[in-house]
């Protein structure tokens, strides 16, 4: 079962690389993406104080610079996002192609056919990450810990499983949509202002606030600046929560989107 389930993960993950291969520009703006907003968030912090560093952001966050709150922020949002637009996309894509009913007859879990659409992705995210933090150093003088920002690993892992969760239940909700592209656009502006990748979420109104902390992106990077910046211990609460909302979006996350799919087979597919 494991051996099949490995090679069906492998096809599906070739069959996006191959389609990613097909867009060449891809290439380019994914790079791109990194340089603009560190260097924006660069640009923004010395706007807004005269100067690289910030005693404001350090007793909000415990980070004075600029640059290295921002970086830590695009690294969890762009692993985040990597989630929830490899899943809804993957099917949205399957959708348009009219192909989507044959994917799912294949002998192979769902979450197989998911991961093997946003391996592509994630191989390329951690590709990115090899290349962008020298150049980060070089360029904008990244203040870069191996070892601190090592600790910020298994955080990740346990927030992937809370984005796991969002990207299947929102995967769900696009197969009722007549044009999903609208609603993934504007759920992708919603999730990245509410990560807290430019800004801590504590100078966002209460009610911003409270849908920032219920979304498994805001508490990830919490939680990962916390533990870069203080360790372990100082992170405990964070982490907890983290852990507990995770595994709350892992589940439901996975019911939601069975439960959209068992409707879509009864009531069909309507819009396509």
């Amino acid at each position: 079962m494991v051996a099949t389930e490995l090679r069906a993960l492998w096809g599906v993950a070739v069959k996006s690389w191959r389609i990613f291969l097909s867009y060449k520009l891809w290439f380019v703006s994914d790079i791109a993406l990194g340089f603009f907003f560190v260097g924006q968030a660069l640009l923004i912090g010395i706007g807004l104080t005269g100067e690289r560093n910030s005693e404001a952001l350090r007793e909000l966050t415990g980070y004075s610079d600029y640059v290295t709150f921002a970086v830590l922020g695009f690294m969890v949002l762009g692993f985040g996002l990597t989630f929830l637009s490899g899943f809804v996309w993957s099917v949205v894509d399957e959708l348009y192609a009219g192909t989507l009913e044959y994917s799912f007859a294949a002998p192979m879990r769902r979450i197989t056919f998911f991961l093997g659409n946003v391996l592509t992705r994630l191989l390329l995210s951690f590709a990115y990450m090899s290349l962008y933090v020298p150049l980060f150093v070089l360029l904008f003088g990244l203040n870069f810990d191996i070892v601190a920002f090592s600790r910020a690993i298994p955080v990740l892992l346990i927030g992937t499983i809370g984005m796991v969760g969002m990207g299947m239940a929102t995967a769900g909700i696009v197969l009722y949509l007549r044009d999903p592209g609208p609603f993934i656009s504007i759920l992708e502006m919603l999730v990245f202002a509410l990560s807290g990748a430019m800004y801590p979420i504590s100078i966002l109104p209460g009610g911003l606030q409270f849908l920032a902390r219920i979304l498994p992106y805001a508490p990830t990077t919490e939680a990962v600046r916390s533990v870069v910046a203080h360790g372990y211990g100082a992170a405990a609460m964070e982490i907890a929560y983290l852990s507990v909302l995770s595994a709350a979006y892992g589940l439901l996350g996975y019911l939601a989107y069975k439960w959209s799919e068992k409707q879509a087979k009864i009531v069909g597919l309507k819009a396509y």
